[in-house]
């Protein structure tokens, strides 16, 4: 639906409201007055258009058209509410998932200095609190202010002293309390938001450590950390709310206190109420009209001023979805690895942090083989996987496929080929066959592939003996039914079922016994020759059979070879050896 037509309606309404007001007028007249048929052309006329019998007729008529032109008013009111909320949820829809995208497309380092929740926030709650707070109101406000000029517009026409009396009065109290409130409404958002954040974070972290939590007994300390961020914001709600709702009890005195004084005002200048009492009548209805679209206006400016601290939170993020290309991607041809993998000259370091974590690497990997890199904690293996797989970029150097460059643009080229399967295995609340076809619909699963990955790492007895689907079966939020082993060949057989040309193994196997992991090793050595194997590894029985292994320390490669040599010439290897 576009901006456009709601924006017709709301002055559609706004005529109509002003029609259905006026109408009182006439009723009034010739209720308060019978011979005012004969007094008024306009009611003359219409008199003799629709050809009525008598004055009583014609009161009556009147009176069911002044009944039909409201409710038609209110009809139509409540369609264009319903168009308000239809569009400006659509633009939230919008809005939420072009965030997201623009999320998706951030490198893998704008996460490394993000805390999650916070996105998650953002994308759950923030956005919606910015439609609710920021987009709604504005349309509204635009409706109601649409609304009170014209009404104004009809009360000027009836009597011009009288109208801008009202405008000062009503408006005038309502601009000076909005400039008086304004700065406390936005000091009051951006502690909404930071309270709302608090909220989301503690319940993220205690939710994904419960086990932990539980069993070191650190419950209570959560569960402070929640009830202080959820008391604080909670108690911004009701300073809120009777910031915005409290001048219309107070104006109302004015305004019906003004019906009062108006009443008294045409009575001591016309010296005959009962000839005023159709304008008082209009001026009433006008004052019900006018009052509740003066308040809502007033409402929807107090909910910008409050909400804006999301708007700057969100704008740059937004500006960016706004004028990104979302176009789904195009299939492209994957990057030529025939011959080799070069890191020339490598070097990275984290921002913010001048230390170098790979410093001045050069490594070559032949397509074919098994290589592996093993060191103390902290000596770099895993950025140098995360640079390996396209999720970083070097600081320093290169990185070649077959001679070619690994760059920003054809980083995701790069991945089609690779098969990653980390120390914490990515799981999700799904089917073992959805998890291990991840992104595939269930029309186009290879289910033999599946049965055959699985197999290979040794999880398909457990898969088809064990859980009640079998393949089908649910495995929980993060594979919270499985065991740390099971989720790990898990991990492995969705790995292998895109039948990669690279397989990144980062501690994959650190959660098997050691009769599992000997197993998959071996299941390792009947995949294609053609296969390159990266494996990260501390427990060096997973590396014996590799054809070259990297000893890393301070992020530079310190000796390499194979597992007999190092073991020769390497102390330190040997070490890590006996301590494995």
């Amino acid at each position: 639906m576009k901006f456009a037509w709601l924006l017709i309606a709301i002055l559609v309404m706004g005529f109509l409201e002003v029609v259905g007001i006026a109408s009182i007028l006439p009723f009034m007249q010739l209720l308060a007055e019978p011979d005012a048929i004969e007094k008024s052309s306009l009611l003359k006329g219409a008199y003799d258009f629709f050809a009525f019998e008598s004055h009583r007729s014609m009161l009556i008529a009147t009176g069911v058209g002044v009944i039909v032109l409201i409710t038609l008013t209110n009809l139509f009111s409540a369609l264009t509410v319903w168009l308000q909320f239809k569009y400006s949820w659509q633009v939230a829809h919008n809005m939420a998932t072009r965030l997201l995208l623009t999320y998706l497309k951030k490198p893998y380092s704008f996460y490394l200095n993000k805390n999650t929740s916070e996105l998650r926030a953002y994308l759950v709650s923030e956005v919606g609190k910015l439609t609710s707070g920021v987009l709604i109101p504005v349309i509204e406000m635009i409706s109601r202010v649409v609304v009170s000029i014209v009404i104004f517009g009809l009360l000027i026409w009836v009597d011009p002293k009288v109208a801008l009396t009202m405008a000062v009065v009503l408006g005038g109290a309502y601009l000076l309390i909005f400039i008086a409130q304004r700065k406390i409404l936005k000091e009051l958002g951006e502690v909404r938001i930071s309270t709302n954040l608090a909220r989301y974070k503690t319940l993220a972290e205690l939710l994904t450590g419960i086990k932990t939590v539980k069993v070191s007994g650190t419950k209570d300390f959560f569960y402070r950390r929640y009830e202080e961020a959820s008391e604080e914001f909670c108690s911004v709600q009701p300073k809120v709310s009777i910031m915005m709702a409290a001048p219309k009890y107070f104006l109302e005195v004015f305004a019906f206190g003004g019906i009062l004084a108006v009443t008294l005002y045409l009575y001591t200048v016309g010296g005959n109420l009962q000839a005023a009492l159709p304008r008082l009548s209009l001026y009433a209805v006008a004052g019900y009209r006018l009052l509740p679209a003066l308040q809502r206006a007033f409402t929807a400016a107090s909910r910008i001023k409050h909400n804006l601290p999301v708007l700057e939170k969100l704008y740059p993020d937004l500006y960016t979805s706004l004028h990104a290309n979302f176009t789904e991607e195009t299939e492209v041809e994957a990057l030529p690895f025939q011959r080799d993998f070069i890191l020339d000259k490598v070097s990275f370091h984290y921002k913010n942090m001048p230390q170098l974590v790979i410093d001045n690497l050069n490594v070559t990997i032949n397509k074919g083989e098994i290589v592996a890199f093993v060191g103390s904690t902290g000596a770099g293996k895993t950025t140098l996987i995360d640079l390996l797989v396209g999720l970083l970029n070097p600081t320093d150097g290169q990185i070649l496929v077959d001679g070619k460059g690994l760059t920003t643009e054809n980083h995701a080229i790069w991945q089609q080929q690779i098969s990653y399967v980390p120390q914490e295995v990515f799981l999700f609340d799904d089917t073992v066959a959805r998890n291990i076809a991840i992104g595939q619909n269930d029309d186009k699963i290879d289910w033999e592939r599946l049965e055959e990955v699985a197999q290979i790492a040794d999880i398909h007895g457990f898969i088809t003996n064990e859980l009640p689907n079998g393949f089908n079966a649910q495995i929980g939020e993060r594979g919270v039914r499985l065991s740390g082993g099971q989720r790990q060949r898990l991990g492995l057989a969705r790995a292998l079922y895109r039948n990669p040309s690279v397989l990144v193994l980062d501690e994959a196997t650190s959660a098997l016994d050691s009769i599992t992991e000997k197993s998959i090793i071996e299941s390792l050595k009947t995949l294609p020759d053609n296969m390159t194997i990266i494996i990260i590894a501390h427990r060096l029985s997973t590396v014996r059979h590799a054809d070259c292994i990297y000893l890393l320390e301070n992020g530079q490669v310190v000796d390499s070879g194979s597992y007999d040599r190092l073991q020769e010439s390497s102390g330190v290897f040997r070490e890590m050896v006996h301590l494995s």
